[in-house]
């Protein structure tokens, strides 16, 4: 394809630069990562309601990664997957722990970051890059289970989140322990409840619009400065609770939102350890709550929205955006009431698969990659962009150079099965036995499980068999 040719005149360029101790010539990378943001939620992955202007016009001078999946839909082993290059089952990241596992399960492996600031990179945070708990890290201000070796500069913010003063509602079941006294950021609920704050001011106090503020700050610094930079900024949005200014609410007040449809007894043929969040059985129960739930969530993704245009902004503004790679992407995906399933944890398409655009030097604009990709190509791709040799623990492909798609499969595990990922078929086989196939051409919303039908009885096996390869790769000593 012409888009990868191009990547491999740029790889091949910066290589030869570097190899010739030519620093200046390596482009910078602008990391960009918001939180719990569904592909179907953005404008530029044909969502007609939710205004993503900013994002849009990334698309447009980049390119759109139509099957892009994380690694686990979950945030702290999604984004540890992602930053080290490794899937869960080798950096033992698989929990939301507070603890930094990563750092002593790498052994010398160094994650992207850590690497490019290896290889003289200025490597800044600004926000949320590997995990944290929110709201309750948010409303402390801390850094949670940062990895801290991989930055060479670090910058967390405190926001209010559920305690922005504005309209509130609550549209889900949990029991919310309210602290007046704002002395207690956790254990309060609010982590997965969708509490919806409309913000009557511009948002200046909320994360997302302080790590903004800061990165536009670094970039002004960086801009002077002989050394490339790897600045990655992490939003919270739209991450519960869906807080954002009134303004972005407001824009969707004479919007119908359009809520998923399914077929009668569509969750019938999903066997228990494939069902998540159902919204008739957590709070989110009738189709007002469920609409009230996407016009928040949508406010909040257009709020992000704001921000990375603000970021896009002064990228040109300092002569940047010609030697500058932009990447955008979520951590997981997001169930926004397919199947009356929300957020996330499963392993049906919403919530496995991210959104993921790419914009920059060697990248034709306006392009869209149909080829699979897995989270943990990242890492290598950006590394022979910048002209740096990919460590040799790297479990990602590199997606240059090759006239057809580098990627058979993609694989994304979860706390109770794995999901294996063909151009043509998803398959999920759960720790109990049970199984889930679907035909993505013909059922792209994944309404019928053929794991029973005899017609797939060959396509099953086949399937099957190639999961237990992955897995042997995957989970290979030493690997």
């Amino acid at each position: 394809m012409r888009i990868l040719a191009l990547f491999a005149l740029l790889l091949t360029v910066s290589a030869t630069a570097f190899a010739q101790g030519q620093p200046a010539s390596r482009p910078n990378v602008l990391f960009i990562i918001a939180d719990d943001l569904s592909a179907e939620a953005l404008g530029c992955y044909g969502n007609g309601q939710v205004r993503t202007p900013n994002l849009d016009r990334l698309a447009e001078r980049g390119t759109v990664m139509d099957r892009a999946y994380c690694q686990y839909p979950v945030c702290g082993p999604a984004r540890a997957a992602l930053l080290s290059g490794l899937y869960p089952q080798q950096n033992r990241v698989i929990t939301n722990s507070d603890k930094d596992i990563l750092s002593k399960s790498l052994g010398g492996h160094p994650t992207l970051p850590e690497y490019f600031k290896q290889n003289g990179y200025t490597t800044a945070r600004c926000g949320k890059l590997y995990h944290m708990r929110v709201p309750g890290h948010i409303t402390a201000g801390v850094h949670g289970p940062d990895h801290a070796t991989s930055w060479t500069e670090r910058y967390s913010f405190r926001g209010p989140e559920q305690w922005t003063p504005g309209q509130t509602q609550m549209l889900s079941g949990e029991t919310l322990k309210p602290d007046p006294d704002r002395d207690k950021h956790y254990g309060l609920g609010y982590g997965t409840a969708f509490f919806v704050v409309e913000d009557p001011t511009d948002g200046a106090e909320q994360h997302d619009v302080q790590a903004t503020d800061k990165a536009i700050e670094l970039l002004g610094k960086y801009q002077q400065d002989d050394k490339p930079f790897l600045l990655a900024v992490g939003y919270v949005r739209p991450h519960v609770p869906l807080v954002a200014p009134r303004k972005y609410f407001d824009a969707l007040e004479n919007v119908e939102i359009k809520l998923p449809t399914w077929p009668r007894g569509d969750r019938q043929d999903i066997p228990k350890a494939g069902i998540t969040r159902v919204g008739e059985h957590s709070g989110t129960d009738t189709d007002a709550k469920r609409r009230g739930v996407l016009r928040a969530y949508y406010a909040s993704v257009s709020f992000m929205d704001a921000q990375v245009g603000r970021l896009l902004d002064e990228l040109e503004e300092q002569g940047l955006a010609d030697n500058t790679i932009v990447v955008f992407l979520s951590d997981h995906g997001y169930h926004l009431g397919e199947h009356d399933f929300w957020q996330k944890m499963s392993l049906h398409e919403e919530s496995a698969r991210i959104p993921l655009i790419a914009a920059g030097p060697g990248i034709e604009p306006g392009q869209r990659w149909p080829g699979l990709v897995e989270s943990v190509d990242i890492y290598p791709t950006l590394c022979l962009m910048a002209g740096l040799p990919v460590p040799e623990r790297c479990a990602g492909m590199v997606l240059y150079g090759m006239d057809d798609d580098p990627r058979s499969d993609a694989y994304t595990l979860s706390r109770n099965g794995h999901l294996l990922r063909t151009q043509a078929w998803a398959y999920m086989r759960y720790n109990d036995g049970s199984e889930e196939l679907y035909d993505m051409q013909r059922d792209p919303k994944q309404f019928k499980n053929l794991a029973k039908d005899d017609g797939a009885a060959r396509t099953l096996k086949q399937m099957r068999g190639l999961l237990d390869e992955k897995l042997l790769v995957i989970e290979m000593p030493n690997r």
